[in-house]
């Protein structure tokens, strides 16, 4: 679908009454289901080795989530590895009770696929036996969400949490951070900094890429990047578009001024949206101080640890 089509749906969508029911009406469709969750799976089991590389260890965390999006699919998979509770937060409520226990029978039912994605992560035999228990409660998706702790938070603020200084072991989102408005994005690393105990971990996976290249090939992943922030908002400004066009080193920058030391940072370069760039793809001069690769990173992985002491209070507003 050509993404002028799907940006004038989405506008739409997010005017009118019952306006979210029907945008996932509109994205539902076959098989997408299982492409999300095999897409999605695989880089939450990669985002747990690369922090095992760095000292972290699942078993009996407290991890915090920003963006819980439909599907609880990086919560469940925490509590594959071992996690004690999850807390995933969203200021909309999206989770889909449908979508997920079609979520939960797709990753039942795949048990020796998801048995190896994780394998390492937690022992064998326990991952089958909370496969067997995601199994058994697929069809009460919210009976099974508090028996594996995980808490879904919705409308809740992430920048503003009822939780204690120094209560998690992980702070962590997926896709979600490229979707907070720049003014946001500080209180929210902040907020997770207090919450974060003092040898805790944050571990964020960013797109920064123009997501509706993700639908539509005849645009490059940077095609945003053309446009004036004024015209942006007009073409992508509502709950369902929204990205906030920030470059890896402000988000880089970022994670340091809330108080983070950035462990390990990974940065994948789009080479078509490179070439595209050498060719001549005009860049709003809003974007001239990011040099090519700067422009061209489309994804972006964070893991980092609290620099400062916790500060009680901090990151909460009044």
């Amino acid at each position: 679908m050509r993404w002028q089509l799907t940006a004038r749906i989405q506008q739409v969508c997010a005017a009118v009454p019952g306006g979210p029911r029907l945008y996932r009406q509109i994205r539902r469709r076959p098989g997408r289901l299982d492409a999300d969750l095999f897409r999605r799976l695989p880089r939450h089991a990669a985002m747990l080795r690369r922090l095992a590389g760095l000292g972290f260890d699942p078993a009996g965390a407290r991890c915090l989530e920003a963006g819980a999006g439909q599907l609880p699919v990086a919560p469940v998979g925490f509590y594959l590895a071992g996690a004690r509770e999850t807390v995933t937060v969203d200021p909309h409520r999206r989770l889909d009770p449908r979508l997920t226990s079609a979520m939960l029978r797709s990753l039942a039912a795949a048990g020796d696929r998801v048995a190896e994605l994780y394998d390492g992560l937690a022992p064998a035999a326990a991952i089958r036996d909370r496969l067997a228990l995601i199994d058994a409660l697929a069809d009460r998706p919210y009976s099974l969400l508090d028996r594996i702790g995980v808490r879904h938070v919705a409308p809740g603020d992430a920048a503003r949490l009822p939780d204690p200084d120094g209560s998690f072991d992980l702070s962590f989102s997926m896709s979600a951070l490229e979707h907070v408005t720049p003014r946001a994005l500080p209180d929210i690393l902040a907020e997770a900094h207090r919450v974060l105990r003092p040898d805790g971990f944050a571990a964020h996976l960013i797109d920064p890429s123009d997501h509706f290249a993700h639908r539509d090939g005849g645009i490059t992943r940077i095609n945003f990047l053309r446009f004036s922030a004024r015209d942006w908002v007009r073409l992508a400004g509502n709950e369902f578009a929204y990205c906030n066009r920030l470059r890896s080193p402000q988000f880089e920058h970022a994670f340091a001024a809330a108080g983070f030391r950035i462990e390990r940072c990974d940065r994948t370069v789009d080479e078509p949206s490179r070439a595209a760039l050498d060719q001549g793809f005009p860049v709003h001069d809003d974007f001239r101080a990011f040099d090519a690769a700067e422009l061209c990173t489309t994804e972006l992985e964070v893991y980092a640890r609290p620099r400062l002491a916790v500060r009680a209070g901090a990151g909460r507003r009044g």
